[in-house]
């Protein structure tokens, strides 16, 4: 069976505007395209444009979705991939959703909840790290790539442990930045020390390339989200930090 191009922007919710979109640039092409002009689209390209639209709902960008496209050769397990990538987001909404709920009840005068949980699904984590890889440049894919070689035998505990760690981290950090100490004090560098001694044990980077990371930290709202959480300021003392200790202290 076959279907125009208005009757698969019907049933795809998509507009008839983002379909042309997708065969200009290579990324849906029709099964034919009559004598008129009018793009007719068959079964096989209606399970391409839903893979298209799995992906753009984990916020890959068409670039990106191509690519994967073209170099697919078992669709069921490109499938089966999306799926678990899906359910992974599914359930750190799901615990976003929960402690946003526990805040709100705390702020309400309810139950209190303990400074650690109040960042619950915001960490780190292979589902959260492909989400962010998947909103991110083509050119960062080395150092997705470098931080998955880094944490490739991590167990469910050593996660927590530097989850845990991270948070507690970015405690000492707001505290130093709510008592006024400026960014390029000593104290706040000894700080960020610590850090990027812990960054260096999964990803390697060079005095450019951390200077971009304090710049992304206070520019990407993937990488800020947990520090607005905290404070709107602190991803701003963040990076100032980090600007202040790749000049200090790294060459």
């Amino acid at each position: 069976m076959s279907w125009s191009i208005s009757e698969l922007a019907r049933m795809a919710g998509v507009t008839a505007r983002a379909l042309r979109h997708y065969d200009e640039i290579g990324v849906l092409r029709p099964a034919r395209v009559g004598p008129s002009g009018h793009r007719w689209y068959e079964r096989e390209q209606l399970l391409r444009l839903q893979e298209i639209l799995l992906m753009r709902q984990l916020d890959m960008d068409l670039p990106t979705i191509a690519r994967i496209l073209d170099g697919e050769h078992d669709r069921l397990a490109a499938l089966r991939d999306h799926r678990e990538r899906l359910r992974a987001r599914h359930d750190r909404l799901e615990r976003l959703v929960r402690t946003i709920n526990r805040t709100i009840a705390d702020l309400e005068g309810g139950t209190v909840v303990p400074d650690h949980e109040l960042f619950d699904g915001f960490e780190l984590s292979p589902a959260a790290l492909d989400e962010l890889e998947a909103k991110s440049p083509e050119s960062s894919k080395p150092y997705f790539d470098e931080v998955r070689a880094g944490i490739a035998g991590w167990t469910e505990a050593d996660f927590a442990a530097a989850n845990e760690k991270a948070a507690e981290w970015e405690r000492r950090l707001l505290a130093l930045m709510l008592a006024d100490v400026p960014a390029d004090d000593p104290r706040t560098l000894d700080l960020v020390a610590e850090e990027h001694a812990a960054q260096r044990e999964v990803l390697s980077l060079d005095k450019a390339d951390y200077c971009k990371l304090a710049e992304a930290f206070a520019a990407t709202p993937e990488l800020r989200a947990h520090l607005d959480a905290r404070h709107p300021r602190l991803a701003e003392y963040l990076r100032d930090a980090m600007l202040a200790y790749a000049a200090a202290r790294l060459s």
